[in-house]
Order: C-alpha cells, then sequence, then structure tokens
C-alpha cells in the first residue's frame, strides 16, 4: 500500500534512508519538512515502511529528493510502484531528477519509468557527474 507518510513513519524512513547516506536524518530533518510544498509517500507491507519517495513541487515541475526501499525488499517493482505512484498524483507537468552517474540500478528504473537524460553537472558527486532527469506529464 502507498499512502502519505505520518510522523509515526519518521523512524523507519531515517533508517531506510541510511542506504542514501548514513547520516540521513541529520541531513534530510523529515520531521521538520515543510507540507506546503513537499511530502514523502511510504510504501508499506504488514503496516511496515519498506520503502519511500521524498518529493518536492515547485510550481509546474515536481522533483525527486529521495527514493529507498529496504535492503531485503529490492528488487521486487517497489521503487517503479513509488515512482509510478507519484506520477499518477501530481499536478506538476514533469517531474525531475539527479542521480550520480554510477548508480546504475537507479539509472535504470528511471529509464524503465520514462525518464530521460537532460543534462550533467559535471565532477558534482566527489568526482562523479550528477545526471539531471526528467519525466514529462502528458
Amino acid at each position: 500500500m502507498i499512502r502519505e507518510y505520518t510522523q509515526a513513519d519518521i523512524d523507519a524512513i531515517n533508517e531506510i534512508g541510511k542506504l542514501i547516506k548514513e547520516d540521513f536524518a541529520s541531513i534530510y530533518k523529515i520531521s521538520e519538512l515543510n507540507r506546503d510544498y513537499a511530502g514523502i509517500y511510504v510504501y508499506t507491507e504488514d503496516d511496515e515502511v519498506i520503502g519511500f519517495l521524498q518529493y518536492e513541487n515547485h510550481f509546474e515541475i515536481t522533483d525527486i529528493i529521495n527514493i529507498a526501499v529496504a535492503e531485503n525488499s529490492q528488487n521486487k517493482g517497489i521503487g517503479e510502484t513509488l515512482i509510478n505512484y507519484l506520477v499518477n498524483n501530481t499536478e506538476a507537468d514533469k517531474i525531475m531528477l539527479e542521480v550520480r552517474e554510477n548508480n546504475v540500478s537507479a539509472l535504470n528504473l528511471y529509464n524503465k519509468c520514462g525518464f530521460v537524460e537532460i543534462n550533467r553537472r559535471k565532477k558534482y558527486y566527489d568526482g562523479e557527474d550528477a545526471i539531471i532527469m526528467e519525466r514529462k506529464i502528458s
């Protein structure tokens, strides 16, 4: 099941977020998220959060900030399901994101979900390029 996160989900989101960055909780401060323009969809099984997608809305653009799935639940289509849920629930004209050029599994997911590379930030991540991707919403 996919739903908007609640305060009760924050610990689980922060734990899964460690897959993105060990200090995820201190960097992203989910408890302080401004719900006027930002949100998180959580994917749950048996009332347990096993994945999430963090996004921000900026007028005609929705940005994917983070997406992660618990290690023991990866490669089951959860990331794709979360992205498709966002696509179907945004009022934006397009969804954008950036990803490290060496994050092959994420690039494969984004390509599968209809995202295309539109630009690069050269050497943005400790010498690696950041690939800027977008998916237009029809």
